[in-house]
């Protein structure tokens, strides 16, 4: 169709589509991906990297049976310090003398027979958000002041925990402190099948998400 003397409007032309069976390979292209995606999660997110370091560190708000796996840990790496991290508590403060999962961590270590003569406890007590990463604050000024040659750790929580934890802890401590990663397995949840309970699967989405905004939108300060 023409308007006017040679000014086209209108055009037909040929063009490739997908078939059927295209779709229908795309669709299970994008299955797989999502399947293997779910398959690998949890290990993404749960890392294990240990760092030939000294000090063992053990964030505060893990569940009381990773405590035992602290211990274990301790006792057979050679550590000379453990020191517990955390910051105030966000419910049962009212209640408890502690008033600092740090200190909880560390009195319930003690409480296990614990060595108190190797054991540090480094809270914040006013930081209520970041909490990950002003705990890593608090402890790089620790060591600064206390161990100024130390140049790795490992950072022992809980498992799907662990990836944004260790970014976290490295964005504080920057180049100057290695930061080795432990992950200590789920009590309610296995790696393979975090999506069929509840817990797991919300737990693992979230931290999913927590990771993805500190990799690309959280800036150290």
């Amino acid at each position: 169709m023409k308007s006017g003397k040679n000014y086209i409007i209108l055009s037909k032309k040929e063009r490739w589509g997908l078939t059927i069976w295209g779709w229908v390979l795309i669709v299970c292209f994008l299955f797989l991906m999502i399947f293997l995606g779910i398959r690998n999660l949890y290990g993404i997110l749960a890392p294990n990297h240990r760092e030939d370091a000294n000090i063992l560190v053990v964030e505060g708000f893990i569940s009381d049976y990773v405590l035992w796996d602290a211990m274990k840990e301790f006792r057979n790496n050679d550590y000379e310090l453990l020191i517990t991290t955390g910051t105030p508590l966000e419910y049962g403060e009212l209640l408890s003398p502690f008033k600092n999962t740090a200190r909880i961590a560390g009195m319930s270590l003690l409480k296990l027979g614990f060595d108190s003569t190797k054991l540090v406890i480094v809270g914040t007590d006013s930081i209520r958000n970041d909490r990950t990463y002003n705990s890593a604050i608090a402890l790089r000024l620790w060591l600064k002041k206390n161990k100024p040659g130390i140049k790795a750790i490992n950072l022992m929580t809980m498992s799907v925990h662990g990836a944004r934890s260790q970014r976290l802890f490295q964005y504080a401590f920057g180049d100057t402190i290695r930061v080795g990663i432990i992950s200590v397995k789920n009590f309610y949840y296995g790696h393979r099948d975090w999506y069929k309970s509840s817990k797991g699967f919300r737990e693992t989405l979230n931290e999913a998400i927590g990771y993805f905004y500190i990799r690309y939108f959280f800036r150290p300060y």
